[in-house]
């Protein structure tokens, strides 16, 4: 073997719902993992390549000594499909990301050479220092945190800038504290929340402004937990001029000042889990922190401050009926979200809410690739399976039908910039399209 190995980073695309992998031409929100990957990637020691499948090709055909792969949900089992592919032409492989981790072992072991368990800033130089020594490990376990206050500068020019559109990725904070039973993301990071120096984030997001574009989406999970963080984060921001979106707990609009901050710091859109307009259903789910009656007001508040809504909404929870989907609807169309996005209950590998499950033996099935959250994998309580997966597919073409698009958007009292209105509808049409062809609204 060389000195410098070659080594192709993958992140696989979602699968649709007949199982083909979907493409679109650009990326439109890009995620970090790679870019890190290849930050944490001593250069004197591998020539790394990036590829996000969902809109570039995988170079099959090229001399490839090592490639890693990681994705979420159906993403996982695509990485299992081009693991085999790799192997076959006698490439090892490395699997790692939170799906991986929280599944069981075999499942990824039966298509990888190695698994990557937990965070991997500490443990990805052991991995390639093993590969080049000709001692690859089948497991790999994070034994302990790593120390988010020192990162590297993510490699964003290693990013094909073709292949973007306007959207950069940046990362503030890592893990959620909320004790959601169905969340993948407190069952990894285990209910801590990692908050980076202002000054390390303000530095990410200047490099990521120089890889062409001043439209940031912090991808944490939620990015508003720690308020005295959250204010001198978006005070610093103020004078990079930059628009950006984020995922935040609806706690947030009890704090006007924060709102009002995190408009004059460029905030245009929070992404808000609210999951369910039915407070038992809630508290089925160990969210029952949330207060559907207040949501009405909630929304105004936010909006009133200049900041729109994404609504993150799951139908399927163990005290929802028939009725829940006439609910939901009326609640989008009612408080004109301008992104609804919606999940059938998925009880992810790993989580409390699989583990539960499990034990009552309401698993349909254990194949990671229908875990998408468009399709039913569990024996709901007062629905019947089949019910379920009917009516999530009726109520997404009704929310985006023309004339339902048309009434959430042109009735939003937001006055947002015509590029954010040009976003919106563009998202609101590429989910039409997904809806259309079965395939779950955000996953891609």
């Amino acid at each position: 073997m060389s000195s410098k190995p070659k080594i192709l980073l993958v992140a696989p695309t979602a699968l649709d719902y007949q199982g083909n992998p979907i493409k679109q031409k650009k990326l439109h929100l890009p995620a970090l993992t790679l870019p890190m990957l290849a930050a944490i990637t001593p250069e004197d020691e591998a020539d790394v390549t990036l590829v996000s499948e969902t809109s570039e090709d995988i170079p099959f055909g090229e001399h490839w000594d090592l490639v890693g792969l990681t994705g979420m949900g159906s993403g996982l089992a695509r990485a299992y499909e081009i693991a085999d592919q790799f192997r076959e032409k006698k490439v090892p492989v490395v699997i790692g990301g939170i799906a991986a981790s929280l599944c069981e072992q075999e499942w990824t072991l039966k298509h990888a050479d190695a698994l990557v368990i937990g965070e991997a800033e500490e443990v990805w130089p052991e991995v390639i220092a093993d590969f080049k020594a000709n001692r690859l490990k089948p497991v790999y376990r994070m034994e302990r945190t790593p120390d988010i206050n020192t990162l590297p500068l993510p490699r964003y020019d290693m990013m094909n800038a073709r292949k973007l559109g306007m959207w950069r990725p940046v990362q503030a904070t890592r893990g959620c504290p909320f004790p959601c039973s169905f969340c993948s993301i407190q069952t990894f990071f285990g209910r801590r929340y990692r908050k980076r120096p202002v000054d390390q984030v303000i530095r990410d997001v200047r490099e990521a402004k120089r890889s062409g574009s001043r439209y940031i989406v912090f991808i944490d999970d939620n990015i508003g937990v720690d308020w005295d963080y959250a204010a001198e984060l978006w005070a610093a921001l103020i004078p990079e001029k930059i628009i950006w979106m984020s995922q935040c707990s609806i706690q947030i609009t009890d704090r006007p000042e924060m709102l009002k901050l995190a408009y004059r710091s460029g905030c245009r859109l929070l992404s808000i889990g609210v999951e369910t307009t039915n407070q038992d259903s809630l508290m089925t789910v160990g969210k029952d922190f949330n207060h559907p009656s207040k949501y009405k007001e909630q929304i105004r508040r936010m909006r009133k401050f200049g900041i729109d809504i994404s609504t993150e909404m799951i139908i399927g929870m163990d005290a929802d009926k028939h009725a829940t989907f006439n609910s939901t609807y009326d609640f989008i169309v009612d408080n004109k979200i301008a992104v609804p996005r919606v999940h059938i209950l998925t009880p992810v590998p790993g989580t409390q809410l699989y583990k539960e499950m499990e034990a009552e033996n309401r698993l349909i099935s254990k194949d990671i690739g229908k875990f998408s959250g468009g399709k039913v994998v569990f024996h709901p309580k007062h629905i019947t399976a089949e019910a379920l997966q009917d009516n999530y597919w009726k109520l997404y073409e009704k929310l985006y039908t023309p004339r339902n698009i048309f009434r959430r958007l042109s009735g939003s009292p937001m006055n947002l910039s015509p590029y954010m209105r040009l976003f919106l509808t563009g998202v609101n049409l590429h989910y039409r399209g997904h809806i259309k062809n079965r395939i779950t609204p955000g996953i891609v």
